[in-house]
């Protein structure tokens, strides 16, 4: 196989199989040497780039003694290998399953403010998002699909801007969902997948794992689940790292600009027809319900 034959070239480490598991967007292999069991990334060209600064930013908290999979250096000391025009990436593999964040939320809390803390000492290059990524994207592509109801998405987005612009900036993982935290046999948790690590809102990571909401089926009740994850995240997080009443209280804000940056990258990795007008009249309704239910309740 071509590229069991390249990690051979690449690593120290002889391998003699390796096993597909997933194809979305890159391609995630289980890699064995003599029955021990390693994570493969192959990521593809348009995917590189990010790759890399998610690489760099994983062996820098690595070096740190923060939870993370540890990334295996090449032969020639580095923490990945180009590979037609990509990248290959060899991490550790660790056995476990997704968080669960109403089981997991306090812990969840103490890790994400460590990494926000141990993150103000990294000194690469991040890239910076601001309102075109978070919501600009996904108006331009609605615009460009003739979507007949742009400029309503677009005036929505303006509004939830205008709540979350002046929001302190600073180290975002940027998809701290349930699945980018691993919970070992041990119990340990563990943060994954750095690619999307910017200069952000720290506070959306936040929001993120403690979104209780279903992303294409609204129900009033996943408010309220959502406000008691957060409160119970936050304490744990604040023992770690600083957030203000200005951030917190612009936590349902940033789960509906959530929905804009989703589907903007939704888009720019499957292609303009992944999305009908149905699915995109879908998240209108869901984000106009939301946005309601949360005014009705202040």
């Amino acid at each position: 196989m071509e590229i069991l034959q390249e990690i051979n070239a690449r690593y120290p480490t002889s391998f003699d199989k390796l096993e597909l598991l997933r194809d979305s967007g890159s391609l995630a292999y289980a890699a064995y040497s003599e029955g021990q069991k390693y994570f493969l990334r192959l990521i593809k060209p348009s995917l590189a780039e990010p790759a890399v600064t998610g690489t760099q930013v994983q062996v820098f908290l690595q070096k740190r003694g923060f939870p993370v999979p540890a990334v295996y250096l090449t032969k020639e000391g580095a923490p990945y290998a180009p590979y037609e025009g990509g990248l290959l990436v060899l991490y550790e593999f660790l056995e476990g399953e997704d968080s669960q964040p109403e089981r997991d939320i306090e812990a969840i809390g103490t890790l994400v403010g460590r990494l926000h803390r141990e993150m103000r000492e990294y000194t690469g290059l991040l890239p910076v998002r601001d309102k075109q990524f978070y919501i600009g994207r996904y108006v331009d592509i609605l615009r460009k699909k003739e979507y007949p109801k742009a400029e309503e998405y677009a005036v929505y987005g303006d509004a939830l801007w205008e709540q979350l612009k002046l929001l302190p900036m600073g180290y975002c993982h940027g998809d701290m969902y349930s699945g980018n935290i691993r919970r070992t046999k041990e119990g340990k948790l563990y943060v994954h997948d750095f690619d999307t690590s910017c200069i952000g809102f720290p506070m959306y990571d936040a929001a993120l794992i403690c979104d209780a909401t279903e992303y294409f089926l609204y129900a009033e009740e996943n408010l309220a689940k959502s406000e008691l994850l957060l409160e119970r995240f936050l304490p744990k997080y604040r023992l770690e790292s600083h957030i203000s009443q200005e951030e917190t209280g612009a936590f349902h804000a940033l789960i509906a600009m959530q929905h804009f940056s989703t589907q903007a990258t939704i888009v720019e990795l499957f292609g303009p027809d992944c999305l009908d007008d149905r699915d995109i009249d879908g998240q209108l309704e869901w984000l106009l319900r939301w946005r309601e239910q949360y005014e009705l309740s202040q």
